[in-house]
Protein backbone atom coordinates (compact mmCIF):
# COMPACT_ATOMS: atom_id res chain seq x y z
CA UNK A 1 0.00 0.00 0.00
CA UNK A 2 1.44 3.35 -0.58
CA UNK A 3 1.90 6.66 1.39
CA UNK A 4 -1.23 8.05 2.63
CA UNK A 5 -2.73 10.99 0.45
CA UNK A 6 -5.45 13.49 1.64
CA UNK A 7 -6.70 16.07 -0.77
CA UNK A 8 -10.29 18.36 -0.12
CA UNK A 9 -12.87 16.41 -2.55
CA UNK A 10 -15.09 19.08 -2.94
CA UNK A 11 -14.32 22.51 -4.59
CA UNK A 12 -13.46 25.56 -2.59
CA UNK A 13 -15.96 27.77 -1.46
CA UNK A 14 -18.19 28.42 1.01
CA UNK A 15 -20.82 25.90 1.45
CA UNK A 16 -22.48 23.84 4.29
CA UNK A 17 -20.68 20.72 3.53
CA UNK A 18 -17.38 19.77 2.32
CA UNK A 19 -15.31 16.69 2.04
CA UNK A 20 -11.85 15.60 2.90
CA UNK A 21 -10.53 12.49 1.11
CA UNK A 22 -7.63 9.94 2.45
CA UNK A 23 -6.54 7.05 0.92
CA UNK A 24 -3.08 4.53 1.85
CA UNK A 25 -1.13 3.15 4.57
CA UNK A 26 -1.18 4.66 8.20
CA UNK A 27 -4.76 5.33 7.49
CA UNK A 28 -5.90 4.58 11.32
CA UNK A 29 -2.83 6.37 13.12
CA UNK A 30 -3.50 9.77 11.07
CA UNK A 31 -7.26 9.53 12.00
CA UNK A 32 -6.68 8.44 15.68
CA UNK A 33 -4.92 11.53 16.04
CA UNK A 34 -7.13 13.82 14.29
CA UNK A 35 -10.16 12.16 15.25
CA UNK A 36 -9.45 10.55 18.39
CA UNK A 37 -10.92 7.37 17.01
CA UNK A 38 -11.57 4.67 14.08
CA UNK A 39 -14.97 3.40 13.72
CA UNK A 40 -16.34 0.24 11.88
CA UNK A 41 -15.68 0.32 8.11
CA UNK A 42 -18.69 1.65 6.64
CA UNK A 43 -20.44 3.46 9.27
CA UNK A 44 -20.90 7.09 9.44
CA UNK A 45 -19.69 8.06 12.70
CA UNK A 46 -19.92 11.97 14.72
CA UNK A 47 -16.06 12.78 15.59
CA UNK A 48 -14.42 16.30 16.72
CA UNK A 49 -11.89 16.79 14.91
CA UNK A 50 -8.36 18.72 16.53
CA UNK A 51 -4.91 19.46 15.98
CA UNK A 52 -2.43 21.21 18.25
CA UNK A 53 -4.38 24.13 18.65
CA UNK A 54 -7.60 21.76 20.04
CA UNK A 55 -10.63 20.82 18.79
CA UNK A 56 -12.10 23.19 15.61
CA UNK A 57 -14.91 21.50 14.21
CA UNK A 58 -17.44 18.53 14.22
CA UNK A 59 -16.86 16.33 11.52
CA UNK A 60 -18.17 12.75 10.02
CA UNK A 61 -16.12 10.24 9.50
CA UNK A 62 -16.41 7.27 7.34
CA UNK A 63 -13.76 4.40 6.74
CA UNK A 64 -13.90 2.46 3.40
CA UNK A 65 -11.54 -0.40 3.88
CA UNK A 66 -9.40 -1.73 0.81
CA UNK A 67 -9.56 -3.60 -1.23
CA UNK A 68 -13.79 -2.72 -1.26
CA UNK A 69 -13.03 0.91 -2.02
CA UNK A 70 -12.59 3.25 -4.15
CA UNK A 71 -8.94 2.96 -4.40
CA UNK A 72 -8.70 -0.34 -3.33
CA UNK A 73 -6.37 0.52 -0.38
CA UNK A 74 -7.39 2.12 3.22
CA UNK A 75 -10.01 5.07 2.45
CA UNK A 76 -11.29 7.98 5.01
CA UNK A 77 -13.70 10.38 4.16
CA UNK A 78 -14.36 13.58 6.75
CA UNK A 79 -17.34 15.52 5.89
CA UNK A 80 -16.76 18.76 7.42
CA UNK A 81 -18.40 22.71 7.85
CA UNK A 82 -18.03 23.81 4.42
CA UNK A 83 -15.90 26.87 5.25
CA UNK A 84 -12.93 27.03 3.28
CA UNK A 85 -10.93 28.19 7.07
CA UNK A 86 -12.27 25.20 8.53
CA UNK A 87 -10.86 22.83 5.09
CA UNK A 88 -7.78 24.24 5.26
CA UNK A 89 -7.40 23.56 8.68
CA UNK A 90 -8.52 19.93 8.49
CA UNK A 91 -6.01 18.99 5.82
CA UNK A 92 -3.05 20.70 7.69
CA UNK A 93 -3.66 18.55 10.52
CA UNK A 94 -3.81 15.42 8.34
CA UNK A 95 -0.74 16.48 6.71
CA UNK A 96 0.98 17.08 10.71
CA UNK A 97 -0.33 14.40 11.28
CA UNK A 98 1.09 12.06 8.87
CA UNK A 99 -0.39 12.30 5.45
CA UNK A 100 0.86 14.20 2.32
CA UNK A 101 -1.42 16.57 0.06
CA UNK A 102 -2.49 14.50 -3.22
CA UNK A 103 -1.52 15.34 -6.76
CA UNK A 104 -3.81 16.04 -9.22
CA UNK A 105 -5.99 12.58 -10.25
CA UNK A 106 -3.90 10.42 -7.53
CA UNK A 107 -6.82 8.80 -6.10
CA UNK A 108 -8.48 7.78 -9.53
CA UNK A 109 -4.88 6.60 -10.66
CA UNK A 110 -4.54 4.43 -7.49
CA UNK A 111 -7.80 2.83 -8.41
CA UNK A 112 -6.37 2.38 -11.61
CA UNK A 113 -3.61 0.64 -10.65
CA UNK A 114 -4.69 -1.19 -8.07
CA UNK A 115 -7.17 -2.57 -10.52
CA UNK A 116 -10.64 -1.06 -9.51
CA UNK A 117 -11.14 0.70 -13.02
CA UNK A 118 -9.34 0.83 -16.34
CA UNK A 119 -8.54 3.44 -18.01
CA UNK A 120 -12.12 3.86 -19.53
CA UNK A 121 -13.69 4.03 -16.30
CA UNK A 122 -11.43 6.56 -15.43
CA UNK A 123 -12.27 8.89 -18.17
CA UNK A 124 -15.75 7.98 -17.81
CA UNK A 125 -14.98 9.79 -13.89
CA UNK A 126 -13.66 12.48 -15.46
CA UNK A 127 -16.37 12.99 -17.98
CA UNK A 128 -18.93 12.83 -15.24
CA UNK A 129 -17.32 15.44 -13.51
CA UNK A 130 -16.95 18.06 -16.35
CA UNK A 131 -19.72 17.27 -18.69
CA UNK A 132 -21.82 20.39 -19.39
CA UNK A 133 -25.24 18.79 -20.04
CA UNK A 134 -27.70 15.84 -19.86
CA UNK A 135 -26.11 13.87 -22.98
CA UNK A 136 -22.83 14.61 -21.81
CA UNK A 137 -23.64 12.97 -18.22
CA UNK A 138 -25.61 9.98 -20.07
CA UNK A 139 -22.28 9.80 -22.54
CA UNK A 140 -19.91 9.64 -19.34
CA UNK A 141 -21.35 6.20 -18.19
CA UNK A 142 -21.32 4.71 -21.73
CA UNK A 143 -17.96 3.35 -20.78
CA UNK A 144 -19.17 -0.85 -21.01
CA UNK A 145 -20.41 -0.09 -24.65
CA UNK A 146 -16.89 0.39 -25.13
CA UNK A 147 -15.37 -1.79 -23.80
CA UNK A 148 -17.51 -4.71 -25.28
CA UNK A 149 -16.44 -3.06 -28.72
CA UNK A 150 -12.90 -2.64 -27.83
CA UNK A 151 -12.95 -6.69 -27.28
CA UNK A 152 -15.21 -7.39 -30.24
CA UNK A 153 -12.82 -5.76 -32.45
CA UNK A 154 -9.66 -7.61 -30.36
CA UNK A 155 -11.02 -10.77 -31.00
CA UNK A 156 -11.69 -10.13 -34.28
CA UNK A 157 -7.95 -9.13 -35.17
CA UNK A 158 -6.74 -12.28 -33.19
CA UNK A 159 -8.77 -14.68 -34.67
CA UNK A 160 -6.79 -13.49 -38.02
CA UNK A 161 -3.35 -13.26 -36.58
CA UNK A 162 -4.41 -17.20 -35.03
CA UNK A 163 -5.14 -17.98 -38.86
CA UNK A 164 -1.86 -16.05 -40.19
CA UNK A 165 0.42 -17.69 -37.65
CA UNK A 166 -1.19 -20.98 -38.34
CA UNK A 167 -0.69 -20.30 -42.29
CA UNK A 168 3.00 -19.61 -41.46
CA UNK A 169 3.60 -22.65 -38.95
CA UNK A 170 1.93 -24.75 -41.55
CA UNK A 171 2.25 -24.00 -45.29
CA UNK A 172 1.53 -26.13 -47.97
CA UNK A 173 -0.98 -27.67 -45.29
CA UNK A 174 -4.67 -28.00 -46.50
CA UNK A 175 -6.67 -26.54 -43.35
CA UNK A 176 -9.35 -24.67 -44.82
CA UNK A 177 -7.55 -21.49 -43.83
CA UNK A 178 -9.74 -18.66 -45.16
CA UNK A 179 -8.01 -16.60 -48.16
CA UNK A 180 -6.18 -14.01 -48.08
CA UNK A 181 -9.19 -12.05 -50.01
CA UNK A 182 -11.26 -13.30 -46.87
CA UNK A 183 -8.85 -12.07 -44.70
CA UNK A 184 -8.80 -8.73 -45.97
CA UNK A 185 -12.02 -8.21 -45.72
CA UNK A 186 -11.93 -8.88 -42.62
CA UNK A 187 -9.41 -6.69 -41.60
CA UNK A 188 -11.22 -3.67 -43.16
CA UNK A 189 -14.20 -4.73 -41.28
CA UNK A 190 -12.43 -3.92 -38.36
CA UNK A 191 -11.04 -0.55 -39.69
CA UNK A 192 -14.70 0.56 -40.68
CA UNK A 193 -15.87 -0.15 -37.33
CA UNK A 194 -12.90 1.36 -35.68
CA UNK A 195 -13.24 4.29 -37.34
CA UNK A 196 -17.20 4.77 -37.07
CA UNK A 197 -16.54 4.67 -33.20
CA UNK A 198 -14.13 7.25 -33.58
CA UNK A 199 -15.81 9.21 -35.73
CA UNK A 200 -18.34 9.83 -32.79
CA UNK A 201 -15.95 11.34 -30.61
CA UNK A 202 -16.87 14.97 -31.94
CA UNK A 203 -20.64 14.31 -31.18
CA UNK A 204 -19.35 13.12 -28.00
CA UNK A 205 -17.00 16.16 -27.21
CA UNK A 206 -19.51 18.62 -28.22
CA UNK A 207 -22.03 16.80 -25.29
CA UNK A 208 -19.01 16.93 -22.48
CA UNK A 209 -17.67 20.41 -23.35
CA UNK A 210 -20.44 22.10 -25.17
CA UNK A 211 -21.03 23.53 -28.84
CA UNK A 212 -18.69 26.28 -29.91
CA UNK A 213 -21.28 29.25 -31.61
CA UNK A 214 -19.60 31.98 -33.31
CA UNK A 215 -21.49 35.45 -34.17
CA UNK A 216 -19.59 36.59 -37.65
CA UNK A 217 -20.82 38.87 -40.50
CA UNK A 218 -19.78 42.32 -41.48
CA UNK A 219 -18.41 45.52 -39.37
CA UNK A 220 -21.50 47.58 -37.47
CA UNK A 221 -23.56 44.25 -38.01
CA UNK A 222 -24.42 44.66 -34.00
CA UNK A 223 -22.41 41.27 -33.28
CA UNK A 224 -21.33 42.56 -29.69
CA UNK A 225 -24.29 43.93 -28.80
CA UNK A 226 -26.42 40.43 -29.80
CA UNK A 227 -23.48 38.83 -27.74
CA UNK A 228 -23.64 40.45 -24.93
CA UNK A 229 -27.48 40.19 -24.89
CA UNK A 230 -27.22 36.48 -25.40
CA UNK A 231 -25.44 36.46 -22.43
CA UNK A 232 -27.39 38.96 -20.18
CA UNK A 233 -24.32 40.46 -18.94
CA UNK A 234 -21.76 42.91 -20.95
CA UNK A 235 -18.86 40.89 -21.75
CA UNK A 236 -17.61 42.53 -25.13
CA UNK A 237 -17.21 45.70 -25.69
CA UNK A 238 -19.67 48.26 -28.06
CA UNK A 239 -19.23 51.39 -29.87
CA UNK A 240 -20.38 52.71 -32.94
CA UNK A 241 -17.24 52.70 -34.58
CA UNK A 242 -16.20 50.56 -37.50
CA UNK A 243 -13.61 47.67 -36.38
CA UNK A 244 -14.38 47.81 -32.32
CA UNK A 245 -13.87 43.70 -32.08
CA UNK A 246 -10.09 43.26 -33.14
CA UNK A 247 -9.71 40.14 -31.15
CA UNK A 248 -11.65 36.75 -30.42
CA UNK A 249 -13.85 37.21 -27.30
CA UNK A 250 -15.63 33.97 -25.78
CA UNK A 251 -18.03 33.23 -22.98
CA UNK A 252 -19.84 29.94 -21.86
CA UNK A 253 -23.55 30.28 -22.03
CA UNK A 254 -25.52 28.29 -20.19
CA UNK A 255 -28.79 27.23 -21.42
CA UNK A 256 -31.43 24.74 -20.00
CA UNK A 257 -30.28 21.14 -21.40
CA UNK A 258 -26.86 22.05 -21.99
CA UNK A 259 -24.15 24.72 -22.15
CA UNK A 260 -22.09 26.06 -25.41
CA UNK A 261 -19.45 28.47 -25.50
CA UNK A 262 -20.22 31.76 -27.48
CA UNK A 263 -17.71 33.36 -29.81
CA UNK A 264 -17.61 37.21 -30.86
CA UNK A 265 -15.17 37.85 -33.86
CA UNK A 266 -14.29 41.19 -35.72
CA UNK A 267 -16.38 42.05 -38.18
CA UNK A 268 -15.92 41.70 -42.04
CA UNK A 269 -15.05 44.31 -44.39
CA UNK A 270 -12.28 45.68 -47.05
CA UNK A 271 -9.43 47.29 -47.31
CA UNK A 272 -8.44 46.61 -43.06
CA UNK A 273 -4.79 46.83 -42.28
CA UNK A 274 -2.79 46.14 -38.89
CA UNK A 275 -4.66 44.86 -36.04
CA UNK A 276 -8.05 44.80 -37.34
CA UNK A 277 -6.46 42.66 -40.11
CA UNK A 278 -4.74 40.73 -37.38
CA UNK A 279 -8.21 40.01 -35.70
CA UNK A 280 -10.52 39.72 -38.46
CA UNK A 281 -7.77 36.60 -39.53
CA UNK A 282 -8.98 35.27 -36.28
CA UNK A 283 -12.25 35.81 -36.28
CA UNK A 284 -12.55 33.96 -40.01
CA UNK A 285 -10.73 30.76 -38.27
CA UNK A 286 -13.09 31.00 -35.03
CA UNK A 287 -15.74 30.82 -37.62
CA UNK A 288 -14.65 28.65 -39.50
CA UNK A 289 -13.90 26.31 -36.23
CA UNK A 290 -17.70 26.99 -34.70
CA UNK A 291 -20.08 24.00 -34.55
CA UNK A 292 -22.79 26.97 -35.36
CA UNK A 293 -22.37 30.51 -36.85
CA UNK A 294 -25.06 33.27 -36.43
CA UNK A 295 -24.42 35.66 -39.46
CA UNK A 296 -25.61 38.77 -38.19
CA UNK A 297 -27.20 41.06 -40.90
CA UNK A 298 -28.18 44.28 -40.31
CA UNK A 299 -32.09 44.47 -41.08
CA UNK A 300 -31.69 48.11 -43.17
CA UNK A 301 -29.02 46.48 -45.28
CA UNK A 302 -29.19 44.07 -48.53
CA UNK A 303 -28.82 41.10 -46.76
CA UNK A 304 -25.44 39.71 -48.42
CA UNK A 305 -23.39 37.86 -46.08
CA UNK A 306 -21.16 34.74 -46.21
CA UNK A 307 -20.90 32.08 -43.86
CA UNK A 308 -20.33 28.11 -44.26
CA UNK A 309 -23.32 25.48 -43.20
CA UNK A 310 -24.79 25.43 -40.51
CA UNK A 311 -26.00 29.19 -40.06
CA UNK A 312 -28.61 30.64 -38.92
CA UNK A 313 -29.08 34.07 -40.69
CA UNK A 314 -30.00 37.03 -38.22
CA UNK A 315 -31.31 40.28 -39.26
CA UNK A 316 -29.57 42.81 -36.42
CA UNK A 317 -30.86 46.52 -35.28
CA UNK A 318 -34.46 45.36 -35.82
CA UNK A 319 -35.00 48.66 -33.87
CA UNK A 320 -33.44 50.56 -36.86
CA UNK A 321 -35.75 49.55 -39.49
CA UNK A 322 -37.31 45.96 -40.62
CA UNK A 323 -35.34 43.47 -43.00
CA UNK A 324 -36.07 43.08 -46.44
CA UNK A 325 -34.36 39.72 -47.15
CA UNK A 326 -35.32 36.21 -45.72
CA UNK A 327 -33.78 35.12 -42.69
CA UNK A 328 -34.20 32.86 -39.31
CA UNK A 329 -34.59 35.56 -36.89
CA UNK A 330 -35.11 39.22 -36.43
CA UNK A 331 -33.46 40.89 -33.41
CA UNK A 332 -32.12 44.09 -31.36
CA UNK A 333 -30.15 44.07 -28.83
CA UNK A 334 -32.04 47.13 -27.68
CA UNK A 335 -35.40 46.51 -27.36
CA UNK A 336 -34.76 42.64 -26.64
CA UNK A 337 -37.31 41.97 -29.75
CA UNK A 338 -36.30 37.97 -30.70
CA UNK A 339 -32.90 37.61 -28.78
CA UNK A 340 -35.46 35.08 -26.37
CA UNK A 341 -36.21 33.26 -29.58
CA UNK A 342 -32.41 33.47 -30.59
CA UNK A 343 -31.39 31.91 -27.85
CA UNK A 344 -33.86 28.93 -27.38
CA UNK A 345 -33.02 27.99 -31.20
CA UNK A 346 -29.00 27.41 -30.26
CA UNK A 347 -29.02 23.95 -28.69
CA UNK A 348 -31.90 23.23 -31.00
CA UNK A 349 -30.07 23.76 -34.13
CA UNK A 350 -26.66 22.11 -33.10
CA UNK A 351 -29.03 18.79 -32.22
CA UNK A 352 -28.20 17.10 -34.99
CA UNK A 353 -24.61 17.20 -34.71
CA UNK A 354 -22.88 13.72 -35.04
CA UNK A 355 -26.13 11.78 -34.96
CA UNK A 356 -25.16 9.51 -37.63
CA UNK A 357 -22.35 8.37 -35.28
CA UNK A 358 -22.25 6.11 -32.46
CA UNK A 359 -21.60 8.83 -29.49
CA UNK A 360 -19.89 6.23 -26.61
CA UNK A 361 -16.04 7.87 -27.47
CA UNK A 362 -15.78 10.55 -24.22
CA UNK A 363 -12.24 11.24 -24.94
CA UNK A 364 -9.64 12.35 -27.09
CA UNK A 365 -7.28 9.21 -26.49
CA UNK A 366 -9.98 7.03 -27.18
CA UNK A 367 -10.44 8.46 -30.77
CA UNK A 368 -7.07 7.99 -31.26
CA UNK A 369 -6.77 4.58 -30.55
CA UNK A 370 -9.46 3.52 -32.41
CA UNK A 371 -7.93 5.67 -35.39
CA UNK A 372 -4.61 3.45 -34.51
CA UNK A 373 -6.47 0.21 -34.54
CA UNK A 374 -7.74 1.16 -38.08
CA UNK A 375 -4.52 2.17 -39.49
CA UNK A 376 -2.93 -0.99 -38.17
CA UNK A 377 -5.77 -3.23 -39.39
CA UNK A 378 -5.65 -1.77 -42.84
CA UNK A 379 -1.98 -1.55 -43.24
CA UNK A 380 -2.22 -4.95 -42.49
CA UNK A 381 -4.75 -6.41 -45.10
CA UNK A 382 -2.85 -4.03 -47.87
CA UNK A 383 0.98 -5.98 -46.34
CA UNK A 384 -1.87 -9.62 -47.21
CA UNK A 385 -1.76 -8.67 -51.23
CA UNK A 386 1.73 -7.13 -51.64
CA UNK A 387 4.47 -8.40 -48.49
CA UNK A 388 2.28 -11.90 -47.66
CA UNK A 389 1.40 -13.55 -44.15
CA UNK A 390 5.01 -12.58 -42.17
CA UNK A 391 4.68 -8.50 -42.65
CA UNK A 392 0.64 -8.85 -42.27
CA UNK A 393 1.09 -10.58 -38.78
CA UNK A 394 3.36 -7.82 -37.80
CA UNK A 395 1.07 -5.20 -38.59
CA UNK A 396 -2.17 -7.07 -37.22
CA UNK A 397 0.52 -7.26 -33.21
CA UNK A 398 0.19 -3.55 -33.60
CA UNK A 399 -3.42 -3.31 -33.55
CA UNK A 400 -4.34 -5.78 -31.12
CA UNK A 401 -1.96 -4.03 -28.88
CA UNK A 402 -4.06 -0.84 -29.66
CA UNK A 403 -7.15 -2.57 -29.01
CA UNK A 404 -5.21 -3.46 -25.58
CA UNK A 405 -4.51 0.15 -24.67
CA UNK A 406 -7.73 1.27 -25.15
CA UNK A 407 -8.68 0.27 -21.66
CA UNK A 408 -5.16 0.67 -20.49
CA UNK A 409 -3.28 -2.71 -21.13
CA UNK A 410 0.49 -1.75 -21.56
CA UNK A 411 -0.33 1.86 -20.83
CA UNK A 412 2.81 4.15 -20.65
CA UNK A 413 3.44 6.51 -18.05
CA UNK A 414 3.38 9.14 -20.17
CA UNK A 415 0.12 8.57 -21.27
CA UNK A 416 -1.46 8.07 -17.71
CA UNK A 417 0.41 10.84 -16.43
CA UNK A 418 -1.07 13.22 -19.23
CA UNK A 419 -4.50 11.75 -18.52
CA UNK A 420 -4.65 11.84 -14.65
CA UNK A 421 -3.24 15.80 -14.63
CA UNK A 422 -6.44 16.99 -15.63
CA UNK A 423 -8.57 15.20 -12.94
CA UNK A 424 -8.70 17.86 -9.45
CA UNK A 425 -6.42 16.97 -6.78
CA UNK A 426 -8.86 15.39 -4.87
CA UNK A 427 -9.97 13.01 -6.95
Amino acid sequence: MLALIVAPATPVGHSALAVVRLSGAGLDAVLTRVCGRVPPARRATLVQVQDAQGVFDDAVLTVFRGPSSYTGEDVAELSCHGNPLIVERLVGALVSAGARLASPGEFTRRAFVNGRIDLVGAEGVLATIGATSPAGLELARQGSALRDHAASLREALVDVAAELEAILDYPGEDLLFDDDDALAAKLAGVATTARGLAAGWRAGEVALDGARVALVGPVNAGKSSLFNALLGRERALVSPVAGTTRDVVESPLALPGGRLILVDTAGEREGTTGLEAAGLVMGRASGDAADLRILCLPATGDGQGVARAPCLRVATLADQGRPTFPCDFVVSSVTGEGVAALRAALLPALSGLGADEEAIVSSARQRDVLLAIADAAESAARALGVAGPAVAVTDLAAAIGHAGALAGRDASEDVLDRLFARFCVGK
